[in-house]
């Protein structure tokens, strides 16, 4: 990776210091998986005097930040280890750290031209400290490392209190500052996020005893074989172990232009006026299922059948409706079954089918079910990382379209100008996962995080090759 020519680190205080003291959680935060979560934005640069402008706007820009989003200045702990639940606290000198290096060695220009690998971006030189949860975690850590020609900005958000769309709005936010603080301006009242954006008093059902097993997420099929390495993979994510997992699994990096995407949305319309419709998201969340499947061989390893796990944004599916901005955790998996059979079967004739059983789970989860949901997590005991149910080969997917467009819209001012790419840290907290997000230049991408031998049976399977372009 080369020499690092300097490395600091500066505590960047809100400008109004929040009141020192504890404050609760959601269920939806209990239960998040406590990762870290290190997303990178690129930039270029191509002056490098700008540098020591760019840094004292990213630094004041996110003070005023931290007024705005207050939960970004305080500690996860420990509430009741006996069921292992966490609250916030503010301490005496709350602010977030932000972290900044120099990589010299580093060329944007060399990034650029192989589409910004993740292998060129590993978390060891580009994302803060810490990388894994402890007792005692920041909400947030930040980075800003400085290559020949760019910039690499890493946000070092934990899981249980932001997900990918609370993510999204801290970069809006904090970008909304940066480029006001660029201009010599002030983010006015009406432009902050108000009360209604932070209120989140429906995620708070009373508690309840109903198991969690009675909800379809939570019923484990009979063949667990596989159960023992995913939950290896978990307990080296929630470490920070980021060696250790890619010893496990491996990142492949595709893209999917617009064009495959209405081919593959016109390849599964309904047969029969009879038949109902699927979104395109289902759609390719079962073509991603199917071919991951065909390429892990259950049929080989006499696996019966998998499951996917959609990531759901409850946000405008609770009564009444979170605001689309609530930075918290809003996420609620949906599970759909199919048969091994079903999903190795060759061509998108029974992607229809498939789509539809990825539909119709995540309509199961009504307003009810998710009010039902936030009293059953606060009696079901130890309530760390129950998001996940026990993990088999199945496939998690998770399409956080909004954070992707808000980074394509965030404005950083004329110094740093647009994001160039988005890539993730990201520890894979099992085999299986995958992100799909709005391409900047068009189209879609697709990360994914599977076991060696099944990336590279993936990029062998024409039927998947025909839709997708390999970028690492």
């Amino acid at each position: 990776m080369g020499s690092i020519a300097f490395s600091e680190k500066t505590l960047v205080r809100p400008s109004k210091a929040p009141v020192p003291g504890r404050i609760s959680v959601t269920p939806l935060d209990q239960y998040m998986v406590r990762v870290i979560l290190p997303m990178m934005v690129i930039f270029k640069i191509d002056e490098p005097s700008l540098r020591p402008i760019i840094l004292q706007n990213l630094k004041r820009a996110l003070s005023l930040a931290i007024d705005e989003l207050t939960i970004l200045a305080a500690d996860i702990i420990p509430l009741d280890p006996a069921n292992d639940t966490i609250q916030l606290e503010y301490g005496q000198d709350a602010g977030v750290w932000f972290h900044v290096k120099e990589l010299p060695d580093v060329d944007y220009e060399d990034l650029a031209q192989r589409n910004f690998p993740f292998s060129a971006l590993p978390a060891s030189q580009f994302a803060p400290k810490p990388l894994g949860h402890s007792a005692t975690s920041p909400v947030m850590t930040l980075q800003a490392t400085l290559i020949k020609g760019g910039l690499v900005l890493t946000f070092g958000g934990h899981h249980v209190v932001m997900d990918a769309q609370g993510m999204g709005t801290f970069v809006a936010v904090w970008a909304k500052h940066v480029a006001a603080v660029s201009g010599g301006l002030v983010v006015t009242e009406k432009q902050r996020l108000d009360h209604d954006s932070l209120e989140a008093s429906q995620l708070f059902g009373p508690r309840m005893e109903r198991p969690l097993s009675e909800f379809p997420t939570y019923q484990t099929g009979p063949d667990r074989s596989y159960e023992h390495m995913q939950a290896k993979i978990l307990q080296k994510a929630v470490a920070g172990d980021h060696d250790g997992i890619a010893k496990l699994v491996r990142v492949s990096h595709w893209a999917m232009t617009q064009e495959k995407l209405d081919a593959l949305r016109d390849a599964t319309v309904p047969r029969t006026k009879e038949e109902s419709s699927v979104t395109a998201n289902a759609t390719l969340s079962a073509l991603i299922w199917k071919q991951v499947t065909r390429a892990r061989r259950l049929t080989e390893k006499q696996v019966a059948s998998s499951s996917l796990l959609t990531s759901v944004n409850v946000r405008r599916r609770v009564d009444p409706p979170l605001a689309p901005e609530y930075p918290g955790n809003a996420i609620a998996l949906a599970k759909a079954n199919a048969t091994a059979e079903e999903l190795e079967a060759p061509g998108v004739e029974s992607l229809y089918a498939i789509a539809k059983k990825v539909a119709a789970s995540i309509e199961w989860w009504t307003p009810d079910e998710l009010w039902s949901l936030t009293g059953a997590l606060q009696t079901c005991g130890n309530v760390a990382n129950k998001l996940l149910p026990p993990l088999n080969y199945d496939v998690l997917v998770t399409a956080p379209a909004r954070l992707g467009d808000m980074l394509k819209e965030a404005s950083w001012g004329p110094e740093l100008g647009d994001i160039k790419a988005l890539r993730w840290a990201f520890p894979a907290f099992m085999d299986g996962f995958v992100i799909i997000l709005p391409s900047i230049h068009g189209g879609i991408e697709i990360m994914l995080w599977t076991a060696p031998d099944t990336a590279v049976r993936l990029k062998e399977d024409a039927d998947w090759t025909k839709w997708v372009t390999q970028l690492e």
